[in-house]
């Protein structure tokens, strides 16, 4: 089975950079702590948001399991505190080995890419990887498919079920959907955040 994000990694790679961190992720900026430590960026794509992140001070450890797209984030933030890896969700397995736990992570645009069977999985690993105080940040994406990737319907009420199994708070965004940036009519996003005791 083909990567699209391999196969026109140049493509999204050029799609995500027109976009500025601060309207993508302005619903849930101002929950954002202003002493920056670690971060983990899941799907990490371009660059574009382990790059600004760093540029405010965190370290960021950023993830892409596309080789092509994650070639394009390294040479985009070889100058800032970026590292890269190749891992992916639900397992994280890489990541897991560094035994590190991250004050913030983001999983940007990611989470419809998982099959529902693997979000459960998903969702501990993610809170398993907080530190004590930390914040999980999950975009929802909502809308039809695009006929070359592969996504699964997403739902805030189901991820603030895995939360609360996991004992994790939730916090307050700017609340409804977003408008997607790219500006397909028919898609649209909804961010959740959540905090580790």
């Amino acid at each position: 089975m083909t990567d699209p994000y391999s196969e026109r990694a140049l493509h999204f790679f050029n799609q995500y950079q027109r976009l500025a961190f601060e309207g993508v992720h302005q619903s849930w900026l101002a929950q954002l702590p202003q002493n920056p430590g670690s971060a983990l960026d899941v799907g990490a794509g371009s660059g574009r948001d382990a790059a600004a992140l760093a540029s405010r001070g965190w370290h960021v450890l950023a993830v892409e399991p596309a080789t092509e797209l994650r070639q394009l984030g390294e040479n985009a933030t070889h100058h800032l505190a970026v590292e890269w890896c190749e891992d992916h969700l639900p397992e994280l397995n890489h990541v897991r080995t560094l035994d590190h736990r991250f004050d913030l992570i983001l999983v940007s645009a990611v989470w419809m890419h998982l099959p529902p069977f693997q979000r459960n999985t998903a969702f501990q690993v993610l809170t398993d990887l907080l530190s004590p105080g930390g914040l999980l940040v999950i975009t929802l994406r909502h809308g039809p498919g695009d006929g070359e990737r592969v996504f699964y319907e997403t739902d805030r009420n189901e991820l603030e079920t895995l939360a609360e199994s996991q004992s994790l708070t939730s916090l307050p965004v700017a609340e409804g959907n977003e408008t997607d940036r790219i500006g397909r009519s028919e898609v649209a996003w909804e961010t959740v955040v959540f905090q580790k005791p």
